[in-house]
């Protein structure tokens, strides 16, 4: 068979098609996040939905008595063999493939942002950050599921 450019082009933008197209949806989410810095534990219980274009995440944020909103926004692009995840003023920051396991980097000035994200599926979803630098050192670990799905 003979070198196709064409082809080679078409199956890198179906990826990131493929990656955008299974995040597409309602999803709930719970995240846990331990900021070192503060030497505090947070819980954040809400729900995200995901469009072709645009991750939106919205809930309630808890520490100790303490409960307040929570929201983020990110824009999506898909693109070859990736999806480009933006923060909302268009800034780069990540990319997911196709894998069903993956590390993703960040350096938001001297911060080092480090993520695993594990699709388990097409219902199930997580991601766990590392984040250490000058103004930040936390962990957290999020949990997401299809919203229409009894899986907690």
């Amino acid at each position: 068979m003979a070198f196709d450019e064409r082809n080679v082009v078409d199956r890198a933008v179906q990826g990131g098609t493929a990656v955008a197209g299974r995040l597409v949806g309602d999803w709930k989410v719970r995240r846990t996040m331990i900021d070192f810095l503060a030497g505090a534990t947070y819980r954040f219980s809400g729900e995200a939905v995901v469009t072709a274009d645009a991750f939106t995440e919205h809930g309630t944020m808890r520490s100790g008595s303490r409960e307040m909103s929570a929201s983020r926004r990110y824009r999506l692009e898909p693109g070859e063999g990736a999806m480009r995840i933006l923060h909302a003023d268009g800034r780069d920051f990540i990319a997911l493939g196709p894998e069903a396991a993956q590390t993703v980097r960040h350096l938001c000035g001297a911060d080092l942002y480090v993520g695993r994200l594990f699709f388990r599926g097409p219902d199930e979803w997580a991601e766990a950050w590392r984040v250490k630098g000058p103004r930040k050192n936390y962990a957290s670990l999020g949990r997401f599921w299809r919203a229409n799905s009894t899986n907690p």
